[in-house]
């Protein structure tokens, strides 16, 4: 079969990638929630302390007044183990007590800069609350902690998302090569019952998984496959061995009843056409036994290593003078040193097939070109005219049994000529394609070249 590789991604890796990308956002947003979660919750936690101490002064404010304030301030400073900040203003604002350093914020929740006792500036969170009688009430807490979460988290989420990618990564990799290597096996199988080994079978290398039961299913549709072929086989050779026989023996007393009538009397032509037409219905039994031999495949064991250039140089010879008596041109161009190993006889008749087929479709002045080519390390001999040519849509069918170029069946022939090359191809590895010569047609048989070289 041709290469048909493609570079872009398989199956297998786009749902492997689809996997890693999936569970990278899924780690990516739980990521997101948790730090945004936690960071609202350490703030709640720092807004409630700094609620709660801010009640607890404005208690000692209406009990004990501004002094109050001021003696309660002074005494929590000077124990330096209050992680809170005060400023406690009068109605002037000037500084009653408190040793945060900062102007008076606005009432009510905002986000202050101020120095701490070594003179670095820090970030707070403070509630400012007007007194009664005026002056203010300042509570501020430093915003260290939750900064050092947001970092924290930050970082455990990064860690996350790149544990979650690198695991994603290699369980991909691990992922793709397992289903790679089991469906590998499988094509390979398959590419050798495609080439016409039919007695290969999918490999079963697990019963009970999914591949296992496919491969199952599929062996169990090849083992019918192939007993319905061989029975097809069989009884299209079977009718063919059992009727040539028979028609052997017509031929033979035609021949002796030919021997027995006078020459040149119209008995005698009859005779002679009624064993022609016997010849050619042994001809084609003849070509169906030898086609259903050579897709039997038993004749790979005779295979040798061969000249094909060789051969398709004695035949471009001999097919030369009959183009010629035609009124059509043959021409010969063939590659040197392009070894095959196969079966030279077959092949040659293959040639010959495609030979007389553009000899006897193609009307008078058709050029006739014969290329034999060493192309990607396989062996391309083509047959190219530029005649008449073959509609797209039935070159599928003229590789079919009995199916013929003149579809009005006017022309010589059975229809068994092109399906004798493509088992000839197959058989020995390879393929035939028809394509437009544009005009005409181009039959490529392309096989494969022998290791040796």
């Amino acid at each position: 079969m041709p290469d048909r590789r493609r570079r872009r991604l398989g199956a297998i890796t786009r749902i492997a990638a689809s996997f890693v990308i999936f569970y990278t956002i899924a780690t990516l947003a739980l990521g997101a929630a948790i730090f945004v979660i936690g960071e609202n919750a350490l703030r709640e936690q720092l807004d409630d302390r700094i609620t709660a101490e801010s009640d607890f002064l404005l208690d000692v404010h209406r009990l004990r007044g501004m002094q109050g304030v001021a003696g309660t301030l002074r005494r929590r400073d000077d124990r330096g183990v209050n992680a809170l900040g005060y400023l406690l203003t009068d109605r002037t604002g000037q500084r009653l007590g408190g040793e945060l350093t900062t102007d008076r914020p606005p009432a009510g929740w905002a986000q202050i800069e101020f120095r701490d006792q070594d003179g670095k500036r820090n970030v707070g969170r403070a509630l400012t609350v007007d007194l009664a009688g005026g002056g203010s009430l300042t509570v501020a807490m430093e915003m260290a902690p939750e900064r050092a979460l947001r970092r924290t988290t930050f970082l455990l989420l990064v860690a996350g998302v790149g544990a979650t990618l690198m695991g994603g990564i290699v369980g991909g990799i691990w992922l793709t090569r397992a289903i790679r290597s089991r469906l590998k096996a499988m094509n390979t199988t398959a590419q050798g019952i495609i080439s016409g080994d039919m007695n290969l079978r999918m490999p079963v290398v697990q019963p009970r998984d999914e591949f296992g039961q496919l491969a199952e299913t599929l062996n169990t549709m090849l083992d019918r496959h192939s007993e319905l072929i061989e029975n097809l086989r069989e009884v299209s050779s079977g009718i063919a061995h059992d009727l040539r026989t028979p028609l052997t023996k017509v031929r033979q007393r035609l021949e002796r009843m030919a021997a027995l009538v006078p020459g040149g009397g119209l008995l005698h032509e009859e005779v002679e056409r009624t064993i022609a037409e016997v010849d050619a219905t042994l001809s084609i039994f003849a070509a169906l036994l030898r086609i259903a031999e050579v897709e039997a495949g038993t004749i790979r064991q005779y295979f040798r290593v061969f000249d094909l250039g060789a051969a398709v140089t004695d035949l471009c010879e001999s097919y030369t003078a009959v183009a010629e008596d035609g009124d059509k041109s043959l021409t010969c161009s063939l590659a040197a040193d392009v070894n095959i190993l196969g079966d030279m006889e077959l092949v040659a008749q293959a040639l010959v097939n495609l030979l007389e087929n553009a000899l006897r479709y193609t009307p008078p002045q058709t050029v006739i070109e014969v290329i034999l080519a060493n192309a990607g390390g396989r062996a391309v001999l083509s047959v190219i005219d530029n005649g008449p040519g073959v509609p797209t849509n039935r070159r599928d069918t003229l590789t079919r049994r009995f199916v013929r170029g003149d579809q009005s069946r006017a022309s010589p022939g059975h229809g068994l000529g092109l399906n004798l090359v493509q088992a000839v191809a197959k058989v020995h590895g390879g393929w035939l394609q028809l394509e437009d010569a544009r005009p005409g047609l181009r039959v490529d048989i392309v096989l494969p070249l022998s290791s040796a070289d």
